[in-house]
């Protein structure tokens, strides 16, 4: 039906939206496809979580230290050991890492003391992985050189470090952790040095890894 005079005033007299005003809407202006059609521009992706500890792939950097005391009953008096030292580790599997450390021990025991170097291959399986933390067991061995015998009844300078336990991990910022383990530390010359009085001992540990 034909617009009365009135309402055609009234079109007339409505105003278009400003340009500012266009502009606070999203998308605007609209980005023109390969046709030149108008087309709305994709909103930014959401930032990607990061990636759970212990990904294939992940290299740390890690220091530890700790006490340990003899249990072995072969022991004539009080015996026990410091460690400190550091070390690297790659997953080459989820949750699997291959671990490469060197220890500085320090051993109190009946006779001498002795300081020592030990070289320890360590294979560690996380077998739970939570966003913040982890529980895991792990061996290894190694081998230790001190400056007297270990025992110093029978013992000898040259010795390896089979050794076993587990512990837990705990993020502390980005991909930094924080690691507590609890180990079964073996020492033996493996009879290559009869006698072979050998030392079982307890060794609890803290360690902190960061990324490399």
């Amino acid at each position: 039906m034909p617009l009365t005079s009135y309402q055609a005033a009234d079109l007339l007299n409505m105003e278009a939206p400003l340009p500012s005003e266009l502009a606070a809407t999203a998308d605007y202006p609209p980005e023109p496809d390969a046709d030149g059609r108008a087309i709305a521009q994709a909103e930014p992706a959401a930032p990607s979580a990061p990636e759970r500890f212990g990904a294939v792939g992940q290299n740390y950097w890690y220091a530890q230290a700790g006490p340990s005391i003899s249990f072995d009953p072969d022991d004539d008096g009080f015996a026990a050991f410091g460690l400190a030292g550091a070390g690297i580790t790659d997953f080459f599997a989820h949750g699997h890492s291959i671990n490469l450390e060197l220890n500085k021990l320090k051993f109190i025991q009946p006779g001498d003391d002795a300081v020592g170097l030990n070289l320890g291959l360590i294979l560690r399986w996380h077998f739970v992985r939570e966003d913040t933390w982890s529980l895991y067991v792990d061996g290894g061995a190694g081998f230790l050189v001190t400056s007297e015998d270990v025992p110093a009844e029978g013992g000898s300078q040259f010795n390896f470090t089979p050794q076993v336990g587990g512990g837990a991990t705990f993020r502390m910022r980005d991909q930094e952790h924080l690691m507590v383990g609890l180990r079964w530390h073996h020492i033996s010359n493996a009879e290559l040095y009869p006698p072979n009085p050998g030392r079982d001992s307890i060794l609890l540990y803290v360690g902190y890894m960061w990324p490399r």
